[in-house]
């Protein structure tokens, strides 16, 4: 578990408050001192949002869940989309003949950022 005293993310084997040294076992008996809350797992369409720290109920947060946006959602389509072509590349070679399944396949990954819905996106199946 990790802890914060004033602010500031607690490292190291002992802390001295006041003249008390603490061992690490016994950080959560320190005075100020507050546990990290746990990341939590995140869902489809969510996503962290960092921030210096604030304490919520006891415990330190260092993060907000949030909601992707649009844009966030687009991006990550737009990444596997891109992944996906280059995975294709190679039949595009002057030694290889592109079949006309694949010259589908890759127009239809290519048309991807516009034909899709954010919220639920279907790729191509590869032939």
């Amino acid at each position: 578990m990790e802890y914060v005293l004033d602010g500031e993310l607690v490292t190291g084997r002992m802390v001295e408050v006041e003249g008390i040294k603490y061992p690490r076992k016994g950080f959560a008996d320190v005075p100020g001192m507050i546990p990290v809350k746990e990341t939590p797992t995140l869902e489809d369409g969510q996503t962290f949002e960092w921030n210096s720290g604030s304490e919520v109920d006891g415990e330190w947060v260092r993060f907000v869940v949030r909601e992707k946006t649009a844009d966030e959602k687009m991006a990550e389509i737009r990444g596997t989309r891109d992944n996906l072509l280059s995975d294709t590349d190679w039949t595009g070679m002057s030694d290889v003949t592109m079949s006309a399944d694949m010259v589908t396949y890759r127009q239809a990954l290519r048309d991807l950022p516009a034909t899709v819905s954010v919220d639920s996106p279907v790729y191509p199946t590869k032939p």
